[in-house]
């Protein structure tokens, strides 16, 4: 009866309502694990997500910072800041230099695109004083007071963002430096359209998300398809009070922040805590509220699958968007390994550049100290490639530095290093040196392979080499020192005529700090006016009257004291500042002979070397402005010239030589004999005049040979109907020799030496007073 009555509807019921309860709240437990574990995973996809974002940006910075480290070290860039420090001009060089420096950073600009988009929106080159040496955008205005110049010129390279009149503005800055000096900047203006579209290409309008790039100067808009207002100060937890998903990441390597917000997953209130037990407590039929709520639970586990298909979906997506970023890590790895390489090699031969071939040679002597051998460092210079490359052009000239790098690969060991330094400039670095001999016979051995024509087109072309060696440890115990000396020892053999090889002696070194102190004082002189003019009379045999003067260069330099004329326009010829010099001359000697002209109606005689007719059409302009501004009559002016500027004749330069002569300029060919003497040149040209240089004049009493040339000379010169000066003239006996053979002038120290301007100013008073007495 008891179990009877314990089973009546009434425990039925409220059975039935635990039943209910109970099962209403497994199923609650149940959802709010689906739920939490759907939460998990999303916020797993979306972190994901933001760091493949992450990650492509910073692959994307430092790929474009590469690309500008690359643009930085570059030979072109290297060439015209060396050409600058140089001194050279526009004119003469620098720009040549300069317009290569421009066609290389507008081509890295033109070629760098991702998906048809250009990466950099403009490319500046300024110098640190804030001049702009190349601009690719130049019409567009410039603001240098956000760039930190000052900063830059002790930091390689910085990323920073500017406010500009046309919003935020992402700079890579990178330092150029020049024998280890900043001295300038290049900056590089960053597409961010592009930057928007490489992190809004896996988006779309129903992801309800926002992207925006933070920076230390304010915000880059990305993509928002967001219909909420997000909150304009991000939140200090993942969630935002808005109710959004907040997520940020610091792009590595750069001082951006990558902030997202993202919509959750929609929540249903499938169970609100007690309300729901104490109405099944309640209510009188059980059954039914609790079919209702299990039709409640079905519906919500239908929403559940739903979202969990969802979920599954967008886990596949995110395999595939991890199986692209396994392919950009594989294609940045590749780049990585094409970027070192580039970085250590040659881009034209494969051979070891100038910074790997430095490694090897301190590696080289590393293990010379350790096993206590010698290292032989050869510098190898292709001789009058420069013409060969000009003549054929640069397709021909490639060819012969790779025919060249096979031959210097094959006649070396696998252990020896072969290095390009840069246009025909070859080093090798062959360690364990047995002796001197040995060093001979592979530089005999190198000279050898030129011998064999290079083949070009299906034709041959020859050209010879000059090679520098240094033995380590005696000419150096360093690889700047080792380098140094066979630099020094190339030097040596160009000078001597290339097409040779030479070891290193420590007296170059002597030279070459002379040579290198001679070219810095010489352009500090000419800066300063050190500089003088001196004047030498030119005198009338038969009168032995002054009728003219030579103007002649004197350098007394504070440091070095006197140094030769011969020494200082020699080197003035290489360096380019013999167009300086010469100009300087001219204009002191036609204003002092102006001055001169109420004293005595004398002729100013005026040296020009032959590389001031390089410039022919120049020179002629200059030489009219300068007679115009000194008042001097073109007739008082002598223009000398050697006759090795006669050799190589175009029709530019007879142009020139015939209207000097129209104006009445006189020309004479100065140190006669002793160059390219030719008939030919004395019809063609319009000269006046013949200087017999002083090496014949010397020995005209005891030498027969002497005697018979300038009597050879004095009588063509009189059939041709030339005047002749005789320089050197030391003695009477060759004053009356000479005055005997008919010869019309002289000078030389029997008359007087070179004056200064004062001093011949009253040594023209005196023989003025002399002959009016």
């Amino acid at each position: 009866m008891r179990l009877k009555k314990w089973f009546s509807s009434k425990t039925v019921i409220i059975t039935a309502g635990i039943i209910l309860a109970g099962y209403l709240v497994l199923i609650l437990a149940v959802t709010n694990v689906g739920q939490s574990k759907l939460k998990e995973s999303q916020h797993s996809e979306l972190h994901l997500k933001v760091t493949q974002y992450v990650n492509t940006l910073s692959y994307f910075f430092n790929v474009t910072r590469e690309n500008i480290y690359v643009l930085a070290n570059d030979q072109t860039m290297s060439t015209f800041f060396a050409n600058r420090s140089s001194g050279m001009s526009m004119e003469y060089g620098l720009g040549s230099s300069l317009f290569n420096l421009k066609m290389l950073i507008y081509q890295l600009t033109q070629d760098s695109q991702i998906d048809a988009l250009p990466v950099y929106k403009r490319m500046m080159l300024v110098s640190f004083d804030k001049t702009v040496i190349v601009d690719t955008d130049p019409h567009s205005p410039i603001n240098f007071s956000p760039i930190p110049f000052k900063k830059m010129q002790e930091k390689a390279s910085d990323i920073i963002v500017t406010d500009d009149p046309s919003g935020l503005n992402i700079r890579i800055l990178r330092t150029i430096y020049q024998q280890n000096k900043a001295v300038a900047l290049l900056i590089a203006d960053i597409n961010t359209d592009l930057i928007a579209q490489q992190l809004s290409t896996q988006e779309h309008a129903d992801s309800a998300s926002r992207l925006q790039l933070n920076t230390p100067s304010g915000n880059i808009y990305v993509w928002n398809s967001i219909k909420s207002t997000l909150l304009s100060v991000p939140p200090s937890n993942s969630q935002s009070s808005t109710n959004k998903l907040y997520i940020e990441e610091p792009v590595k390597g750069t001082p951006f922040i990558l902030m997202s917000w993202f919509e959750p997953v929609n929540e249903q209130d499938i169970f609100t805590s007690g309300w729901f037990i104490a109405a099944i407590s309640v209510l009188a039929f059980p059954v039914v509220i609790g079919l209702y709520f299990l039709m409640r639970i079905e519906h919500s586990n239908t929403i559940l699958q739903t979202q969990i298909e969802v979920s599954s979906k967008q886990q596949n997506k995110l395999s595939q968007h991890n199986l692209q970023l396994e392919t950009e890590v594989k294609k940045r790895k590749n780049s990585e390994e094409r970027l070192a390489y580039q970085a250590t090699h040659d881009a034209l031969t494969g051979l070891a550049n100038r910074s790997y071939s430095h490694e090897r040679l301190t590696q080289a002597i590393h293990y010379s100290q350790r096993d206590n051998t010698q290292i032989l460092v050869m510098f190898i210079d292709l001789d009058n490639f420069k013409q060969i490359n000009d003549t054929l052009g640069h397709i021909a000239g490639d060819q012969i530095l790779k025919d060249t790098s096979t031959r210097l690969i094959n006649s070396v060991r696998s252990t020896d290093t072969v290095a390009r330094l840069g246009g025909d400039e070859f080093l090798l670095i062959i360690p364990e040196l047995l002796d001197d001999e040995s060093a001979e016979m592979l530089a005999g051995k190198i000279l050898a392979l030129f011998e064999k024509p290079f083949k070009v087109e299906n034709q041959e072309f020859f050209t010879t080499t000059s090679i520098g060696m240094a033995i380590y440890p005696q000419d150096g115990r360093d690889p700047d020192s080792l380098l140094k000396s066979a630099d020094m020892a190339l030097y040596r053999v160009k000078d001597a005529g290339r097409n040779g090889f030479s070891f290193y002696d420590p007296a170059m070194n002597d030279a070459l700090l002379r040579s290198l102190s001679l070219n810095s004082r010489l352009r500090q002189a000419i800066s300063n006016n050190e500089i003088e003019m001196y004047y030498q009379p030119i005198i009338d045999l038969k009168s032995r009257k002054i009728i003219a003067a030579e103007a002649l260069m004197r350098w007394n330099d504070n440091e070095l004291g006197s140094v030769s004329p011969e020494e200082f326009i020699s080197l003035a010829e290489k360096n380019g500042l013999i167009h300086q010099l010469g100009e300087f001359a001219l204009e002191q000697a036609c204003t002092q002979a102006a001055e001169w002209q109420s004293i005595c109606p004398l002729q100013i005689a005026v040296n020009f070397s032959s590389v001031q007719f390089r410039y022919s059409t120049d020179l002629l302009n200059k030489i009219e402005n300068i007679l115009e501004k000194s008042a001097l009559p073109a007739h008082k002016l002598d223009i000398e010239v050697t006759e090795s500027l006669l050799v190589s004749q175009n029709s530019e330069l007879a142009y020139v030589l015939d209207r000097l002569n129209e104006l009445g300029i006189r020309l004479s060919i100065d140190d006669f004999g002793t160059g390219y003497s030719a008939l030919s040149y004395l019809q063609q040209f319009p000269f006046s005049k013949l200087k017999i240089d002083r090496a014949f004049v010397n020995d005209l009493e005891t030498n027969p040979a002497d005697m018979s040339l300038v009597s050879a000379i004095l009588a063509m010169a009189k059939a041709l109907k030339l005047k002749v000066v005789a320089e050197g003239i030391e003695d009477n006996y060759q004053a009356d020799l000479l005055e005997e053979l008919q010869c019309d002038y002289g000078q030389g120290y029997l008359f007087s030496r070179a004056l200064p301007a004062d001093d011949f100013t009253r040594l023209l008073v005196k023989e003025k007073v002399k002959n009016s007495a």
